[in-house]
């Protein structure tokens, strides 16, 4: 499959104290045409850093790109200007945040947000913008759109809101969407709502999806692979089938491990003891290895390199470097 946008070595560093504190650690990975591609991990594994990075929205904090290359349709964003990025950024690539509230302005009307990027991108004249706008209003299932245009985010119910924001993200056609936990601040019903919108429009529009959530349940239902992130680094990438059938990494064996089945009697719920580690104080290699089941000496001092498997699938982790299992080190 053509690859549209593919992430070779990528670190991310931000300064804190006078100390730069890196964010992400050589991630690789990429997105085919038409894919979507779900990117998990607790909270601090460094997903949404990942996202920022590929659109470059760093401005206003210390976060900045220190080497590695993120090439879309060929082109390293990595090497553009901010203003290059501009018409990139809502034309060629768009993002939906996970807490529309915050992402939305509240003192801009929603036909104002909306006509933005129409205007800025398509170049349409304030009459066809505003007809395109309601257009697109209906497109992601917004009853009485001509009203809604002329609203504060304040009067839209939650899942008004983020069906707005997902207006915005596609009205220029993108050829990805990066999509940061769109359900998290929704209840059970719109979410299920949301993420049969998203199917819809990006089987129709034939759009890359780069899917970011700690859901295991929506990445079952949305994605076609899936990569999982620890720490800043990419720990596994498998077919989103292969995954869930037989995880590779102790970690992906722990958070699958740590969702409830239904109809399977539970005493007390399974999870994965202590918490993702300080970037600032990381532990020495493996960045697991204290919180592993199947640790083994050299983990605690070696990164894992990583190991490839059939059909694109790799993991990083000792347990599958048979020559080096029972070295001490």
């Amino acid at each position: 499959m053509e690859k549209l946008l593919q992430i070779e070595k990528l670190e991310t560093e931000f300064t804190k104290d006078k100390q730069k504190v890196k964010i992400l650690h050589g991630v690789n990975l990429h997105i085919n045409k038409g894919e979507v591609l779900g990117l998990v991990g607790e909270s601090g594994s460094g997903k949404s850093i990942t996202s920022l990075s590929i659109m470059k929205l760093f401005k206003g904090t210390s976060g900045e790109i220190s080497s590695g290359k993120i090439l879309f349709n060929g082109q390293d964003l990595t090497a553009k200007t901010e203003a290059e990025m501009r018409k990139v950024r809502g034309k060629q690539m768009a993002m939906i945040f996970q807490e529309p509230m915050t992402s939305l302005n509240p003192v801009m009307k929603m036909g104002e947000q909306l006509l933005e990027p129409i205007r800025l991108h398509l170049g349409l004249d304030e009459k066809k913008a505003k007809e395109y706008a309601i257009s697109i209003l209906k497109k992601v299932g917004i009853p009485r759109a001509e009203e809604i245009m002329k609203e504060f985010p304040h009067q839209l119910s939650g899942g008004m809101r983020q069906r707005i924001m997902i207006a915005i993200a596609i009205s220029c056609n993108p050829q990805l969407l990066i999509a940061d936990e769109p359900t998290t601040a929704l209840d059970v019903t719109i979410q299920a709502q949301i993420l049969d919108l998203m199917k819809q429009l990006q089987q129709k529009e034939n759009m890359s999806v780069l899917l970011i959530t700690h859901d295991l349940g929506v990445v079952a239902e949305m994605c076609d692979r899936v990569v999982v992130m620890y720490a800043g680094k990419v720990v596994e990438v498998a077919d989103v089938y292969a995954l869930f059938e037989d995880p590779k990494h102790p970690y992906t064996k722990g958070l699958i491990g740590s969702v409830p089945k239904l109809g399977q009697k539970v005493e007390k719920l399974v999870s994965i003891k202590g918490n993702v580690p300080n970037p600032a104080n990381l532990p020495k290699g493996c960045k697991f290895a204290p919180r592993c089941n199947e640790v083994i000496p050299i983990c605690y001092n070696e990164e894992p390199p990583e190991t490839s498997f059939e059909n694109g699938r790799s993991c990083s982790c000792w347990l599958y470097q048979e020559e080096r299992r029972g070295v001490s080190v």
